[in-house]
């Protein structure tokens, strides 16, 4: 008598996989609600809303189209190919005092200083920023599809430097400021070329991109070096 191979099932190997991914994602978002204080989880949900909410709609297409190739599957389906981008090796970095380069610039905050996370504005404003990520000239920065291009008469290839607005200190949040008509600023965006700095300024709980309302921008302020 001889042996006859039985081979597994793909469906239930695919069923397998699809019970394990939503096991992970729910162990990891414990995991991470565990990890924080209490006072950061509204932050914390704002990046997991922002960032993570994709990467798990990846995963779930993944899974109702079949969990396709396996292990190897999930981990393409969860890293995605739209990562940030990453600015240049040979970018500047933003520094020093740029006066205002057009009337509008002038009557709405003056003069700019940039050292190192703080943007001070002649009018008063004092803003305090930490990286977000590089946008291109060609992305669009609100649902009507206006790009960053487009606003600040830049080349499509350009990078848009993208700041999150934070507050002065971990014990209070953003103030709210005249120039996002009494909200708080939420992201800057920074084109500096040459002796020219263009700087857009959005309020807070903005996701900077082709689903922003068109409301979301508070100016566009346009310097020169001094």
């Amino acid at each position: 008598m001889t042996a006859t191979a039985v081979p597994r099932s793909k469906g239930r190997s695919n069923r397998g996989l699809k019970g394990l991914a939503g096991v992970l994602g729910f162990v990891c978002l414990v995991l991470f609600l565990l990890a924080i204080e209490q006072k950061q989880v509204v932050n914390a949900w704002a990046t997991m809303r922002d960032q993570a909410a994709p990467a798990a709609g990846r995963v779930f297409g993944w899974a109702v189209e079949g969990a396709t190739d396996g292990l190897d599957g999930l981990k393409t389906a969860a890293a995605g190919n739209d990562g940030p981008r990453t600015a240049t090796s040979n970018a500047v970095v933003l520094a020093g005092e740029f006066r205002a380069a057009d009337d509008a610039t002038r009557d709405a905050v003056g003069g700019a200083t940039f050292t190192g996370a703080l943007i001070r504005l002649e009018q008063g404003e004092v803003l305090r920023t930490r990286p977000l990520r590089i946008a291109a000239g060609d992305e669009a920065f609100n649902a009507a599809r206006r790009t960053f291009a487009a606003e600040l008469d830049a080349r499509p290839d350009a990078q848009i430097e993208l700041r999150t607005v934070i507050a002065q200190d971990r014990r209070s949040a953003v103030a709210a400021s005249p120039l996002c008509g009494g909200a708080a600023p939420g992201v800057v965006a920074l084109l500096h070329r040459g002796d020219r700095v263009e700087m857009m300024l959005f309020r807070e709980r903005t996701v900077v991109g082709p689903d922003t309302p068109t409301d979301a921008l508070c100016g566009v302020w346009r310097f020169r070096a001094v």
